[in-house]
């Protein structure tokens, strides 16, 4: 099955024939069910929240274009094979790994390097500030998704080590590491 993603409020179809809703930020249910219907299959009920927080950890670590790529393709996956992420133990970290290696096959496919991109719309539209994310641009990978999740998404440390599929002290290491880098890149003392 192959799901295409688009924004919020657009229908989006699957191979054979199933109808799903994306609401708010790539939010998926099935068309026929209400957000308040308990109905709903329990897969729905994970895949919603999860794919939030998946595509929120894929952007901070592969910038806005790729990471939302990678985001669709991870939740893509899990939908043709519900029946596997359901009996996973740790299944949004895999789902991010689904996500990492569709964008490395991509970008071997367009023969381009990885690089955190944020469009200068983006920023504009955030009104965040361009030397912060150019600073941001600088961390790894993995300080960068760890600092983002947990000070600009509010997310417990818990959560991202399960999202990053990492222990909760490399969560604490990726962050303290992080922000310093972070400080010595804006010029930013602080004292001790």
């Amino acid at each position: 099955m192959r799901l295409d993603f688009t924004y919020a409020g657009e229908r989006i179809h699957a191979a054979g024939g199933s109808t799903y809703v994306v609401r708010a930020d790539w939010l998926v249910v099935d068309e026929d069910s209400t957000p308040d219907d308990d109905r709903r299959p329990a897969f729905a009920l994970f895949i919603e929240p999860a794919a939030i927080t998946l595509r929120r950890a894929l952007v901070a670590r592969n910038g806005v274009e790729d990471g939302s790529d990678a985001a669709a393709e991870a939740v893509a996956w899990a939908w043709e094979h519900r029946a596997e992420v359901e009996s996973m133990a740790n299944p949004l970290g895999y789902l991010f790994r689904v996500g990492q290696s569709s964008l490395r096959r991509e970008r071997r496919i367009r023969g381009r390097a990885g690089e955190f991109r944020v469009d200068d719309y983006v920023v504009d539209t955030l009104d965040f500030d361009a030397d912060l994310f150019a600073a941001l641009r600088r961390l790894t990978p993995n300080h960068r998704t760890a600092v983002v999740m947990v000070h600009m998404y509010g997310f417990p440390y818990s959560e991202v080590a399960d999202v990053m599929d990492v222990s909760e002290a490399a969560i604490t290491n990726y962050i303290h590491r992080g922000l310093r880098r972070l400080r010595q890149l804006l010029q930013i003392e602080v004292p001790e």
